[in-house]
């Protein structure tokens, strides 16, 4: 066993809801080249592989017989450049707010929208992050990948990641099978930016602002999210705990017609998207405020872990939530942290 793998390690502090739990074997990826000895110490033990990241869009059992990695390699580098356009090659894993202000301060644009989103650079096109109008799908070119059955590369270019909302391959046929190690964006060197979403516009139209730039919308978003979002060091929380449902036309105008205040937002495709924080308010759960696991009282996506219950607790919460939100509007809301170490 490589001396830089532990056994038995406690995760409560490397996830972001701080729920108690204890992982078989770990290690602390520093470098690329630790990685194949991790493999088949794995390999070796009949040990699954779960790729923590930041630990911030995820649910922990309290006990994980795996082999988990945290992906920790850095480094930014510069792949190209045209009088426009930048390349970059972002390894796993940069903090993704990081990131996000560094290519500020250089004058590379188009994540402005993107800032203040927890996690790592690595996560980023696992769920296709987005906010404020914009996903992570608009500017990246390639995923690095490295098969965990084989330690082969593979390469995915954008097309091949079937983004969607919150959505891409990686949580679907090639969840767990696939360990990033960078991720290479495209980004705009031209001061264009992206504000038609509503509560972005409004807020710089609030503050007096009304033709902004990438800065001015950078830190209008950071502001919005302090604002909305509880910081999860703290009070422990996965950010956005369920996915808005995306529905038909019919099915929206059908759901209005009854709940003539529900939020719709109609999509490109003709679908609509519906705000499953408004369901949950509906519910009562924001005035539930005493249990030990909770949404948070300025945002109902969010569920918080305050006393750092377990990873069942929380679990049982959310499917509480998912069961009363059906049961008064027939919608079935989906878990956007993924689930580790129940069968």
């Amino acid at each position: 066993m490589p001396e830089w793998l532990q056994r038995d390690k406690n995760l409560q502090l490397l996830n972001t809801l701080a729920v108690p739990s204890r992982a078989e074997a770990f290690v602390s990826l520093q470098h690329p080249l630790q990685l194949p000895a991790a493999l088949d110490y794995a390999h070796g033990e009949g040990l699954p592989v779960v790729v923590l990241g930041q630990g911030s869009n995820v649910l922990l059992a309290e006990r994980l017989e795996a082999l988990v990695i945290m992906q920790n390699c850095l480094g930014i580098e510069r792949l190209k450049q045209q009088d426009d356009s930048i390349w970059l090659r972002v390894a796993a894993g940069e903090n993704w707010h990081g990131l996000v202000n560094w290519c500020m301060r250089q004058g590379y644009y188009g994540l402005e929208n993107l800032a203040l989103i927890p996690g790592a650079a690595g996560a980023a096109p696992v769920q296709n992050i987005g906010a404020y109008g914009v996903e992570l799908a608009s500017c990246l070119e390639q995923v690095h990948c490295i098969d965990l059955h084989t330690g082969e590369p593979v390469l995915l270019a954008a097309q091949d990641c079937r983004f969607a909302y919150r959505d891409s391959i990686f949580k679907r046929s090639q969840a767990d099978q696939l360990l990033i190690q960078s991720v290479d964006l495209k980004l705009s060197r031209l001061a264009r930016v992206q504000v038609d979403y509503p509560a972005l516009k409004n807020y710089l139209e609030s503050t007096g602002v009304h033709e902004p730039g990438p800065q001015q919308v950078f830190e209008a978003v950071v502001q919005i999210r302090r604002s909305k979002l509880p910081d999860p060091a703290e009070i422990p929380n996965a950010g956005s705990f369920f996915k808005n449902p995306v529905l038909s036309a019919v099915q929206a105008s059908k759901l209005q017609s009854r709940w003539r205040l529900l939020p719709v937002y109609p999509q490109p495709d003709g679908s609509v998207r519906i705000a499953a924080a408004w369901l949950i308010e509906q519910c009562g759960f924001k005035q539930r405020q005493a249990q030990p696991v909770q949404v948070h009282a300025r945002h109902a996506l969010v569920i918080t872990n305050p006393l750092r219950r377990g990873g069942s607790e929380v679990r049982a919460y959310a499917e509480q939530i998912i069961a009363e939100v059906h049961g008064r509007f027939g919608i079935t809301l989906e878990q956007e942290p993924r689930s580790y170490g129940w069968v």
